[in-house]
């Protein structure tokens, strides 16, 4: 080892050196123990030497810059968790105020003449693959009959602003800004004609809104109508004279079926609430079932049990959305529903035509 006794000991604060304490001593000529000592000495002058180092430092910048005093700092208050808990009830309090939509409701039709309900959506207006020339004649329809309402299921405009497919975006024939324009107008010849029974928010017309904007322009769009406006699903009762019938009525379900399109509404009749009437939307593969079910709670005298017709609506776009996932393309059946006012009777019928001309006989 050519290194001074000096140089060994200050290099062992930088290094870790192989040899023991013992080889050290035996190197620099002086006891183990003592190199060790000597070490601990020349550590703490070390330590000594950074802190006065320090001190002299910190003078010095002292000197070189001026004293800064904050006069107005803001420091954060620490806020007691209850008036948190006040705010969060009085801001839930506001937006239940504000909120439109609700889950049920009840409508009642002063008549002694039965009346038929049609029940349509999934309109996609704006989209270039729709079937314009049939709505606008089912519209002229629904305006100009007496005694004929409508449910509306959803999704009555494209409404496509960004999509994972970029053509659904461009094959619009009326940009998101018209479409609006033309469901306002609509939407306020068919409260002032009284048209309008009630309206269930759609993916496209609903949850698109509240993925890019935080809400739904539904809400603007309705906000004058008399119907009642359900977030995807809700349960209608329905006054018709003397007599009471329940619609279940949904956009879109968590179950469903390729092979029997009506597996949704029969899923929801059993586990959301047993109407007489369950209709569905959304998947563009129209069905229609009936069925008989709680026959002990109808003999009981119970407000549910019996007949019910479960239903999936069509669609008047032909787009590539059902051949891809439901082996069908799209096509409407304009479903409609006769209710009976002095006694508990309905009447399924696939077109409106069929349901007007019963009416008119």
């Amino acid at each position: 080892m050519n290194e001074s006794p000096e140089t060994i000991i200050h290099g062992l604060r930088t290094r870790t050196p192989p040899e023991t304490w013992s080889t050290i001593g035996e190197v620099i000529q002086m006891h183990p123990e003592k190199a060790r000592s000597k070490y601990r000495r020349y550590l703490l002058e070390q330590d000594r030497v950074s802190i006065e180092q320090e001190e002299l430092d910190r003078e010095r910048y002292s000197n070189l810059n001026p004293f800064v005093e904050f006069l107005d700092k803001k420091h954060s208050e620490d806020i007691d968790w209850r008036e948190l808990l006040d705010l969060a009830s009085t801001a839930s309090d506001v937006d239940k105020r504000m909120a439109y939509q609700q889950r049920t409701a009840t409508i009642r039709i002063n008549t002694d003449r039965p009346v038929a309900i049609l029940y349509t959506g999934d309109w996609h207006l704006g989209d270039s693959l729709v079937d314009y020339s049939q709505w606008l004649e089912d519209m002229r329809i629904l305006l100009g009959t007496p005694d004929l309402y409508m449910v509306d299921m959803g999704d009555d405009y494209q409404n496509m602003r960004q999509f994972k497919n970029l053509a659904s975006v461009l094959n619009q024939v009326l940009s998101p800004k018209q479409q609006v324009a033309l469901m306002r107008s609509l939407i306020t010849e068919l409260t002032d004609k009284g048209k309008l029974l009630a309206k269930i928010g759609g993916n496209h017309d609903e949850e698109f809104d509240q993925r890019i904007f935080g809400e739904s322009l539904q809400y603007y769009l309705y906000k004058y109508s008399d119907a009642p406006v359900f977030p995807n699903k809700g349960l209608v009762t329905l006054q018709i004279g003397e007599q009471e019938y329940t619609n279940l009525i949904f956009h879109k379900s968590r179950f469903r079926s390729i092979l029997r399109p009506a597996h949704g509404a029969f899923r929801e009749w059993q586990l959301s609430y047993p109407a007489e009437v369950v209709v569905g939307a959304h998947d563009h593969a129209p069905a229609f079932e009936s069925w008989w079910g709680y026959a002990l709670a109808e003999q009981t005298g119970a407000s549910f049990g019996g007949e019910v017709f479960l239903m999936k609506i069509g669609t008047y776009q032909d787009g590539e959305f059902g051949w891809r996932y439901f082996h069908n393309g799209g096509f409407p059946l304009t479903q409609t529903i006769i209710y009976y006012p002095d006694r508990h009777k309905k009447i399924y019928f696939q077109d409106v035509r069929d349901a007007i001309k019963f009416l008119g006989e």
